[in-house]
């Protein structure tokens, strides 16, 4: 038996270490723009900051799981290794992707989200479209997780296996919608950019488009 051969376990010293450095990167970007730029009460810590860093992390983590193999060769001399850190990426962004659209429900309000919301109280066309979009976008990833089960391949045949693999580039396109109309004000008025730090929306955005066009740019010359 091969003593080197590496274990199936998605939690890992080496997972582990990719999960502290890729929702380390998204809370310190929000800590530091809202909290320490933008003068953000550290009460709001808890679920208000630490959610929109869990949305960008999300993000992060699903992109990452499609650009390792692909465009980032990360242990590409091990193969076994490099498909445990795609599982891996996946099921955090899912997970985080999750815990976010719960925290937004606790959230979700005029006083914290003033602008998707009209002087009555209701939802206007940015609250509306920006919500349908993360909705979507997370039924999506629903998908794409439970495909991604051990014994899913054998259950619904390799085809549908890999019809709702690609699902997962569809929730991250409609992400990417998500929060093009959750930010795109906010995008065009750099000046009221905090510590001159894009808003966590465009940052969201540029690392879904680069995903994207790492993904066509892969496949052009096929």
């Amino acid at each position: 038996m091969n003593q080197n051969r590496v274990s199936d376990r998605l939690v890992q010293s080496f997972t582990a270490r990719w999960f502290l450095l890729l929702l380390g990167i998204a809370a310190s970007y929000a800590v530091i723009r809202y909290h320490i730029f933008a003068g953000v009460d550290w009460a709001h810590l808890p679920l208000f900051i630490l959610n929109k860093a869990l949305a960008l992390a999300a993000v992060f983590f699903i992109s990452m799981s499609y650009l390792f193999g692909k465009s980032i060769k990360t242990y590409s001399s091990d193969p076994p290794k490099q498909l445990i850190l795609v599982k891996f990426c996946g099921l955090m962004g899912f997970s985080m992707a999750a815990i976010h659209a719960l925290m937004v429900l606790l959230l979700f309000s005029p006083e914290y989200y003033p602008k998707f919301f009209e002087i009555t109280g209701r939802l206007n066309i940015t609250g509306e479209l920006s919500m349908l979009f993360g909705i979507l976008s997370l039924w999506c990833l629903s998908v794409t997780a439970i495909t991604s089960l051990p014994f899913m391949i054998e259950a619904v045949g390799v085809d549908r296996w890999k019809r709702g693999q690609r699902l997962g580039y569809v929730s991250l396109i409609i992400s990417g919608g998500h929060v093009f109309v959750m930010g795109l004000t906010g995008w065009l008025n750099p000046e009221g950019w905090h510590g001159y730090l894009p808003p966590v929306s465009l940052v969201a955005f540029s690392a879904v488009l680069m995903t994207m066009l790492a993904r066509y740019a892969k496949r052009g010359p096929q």
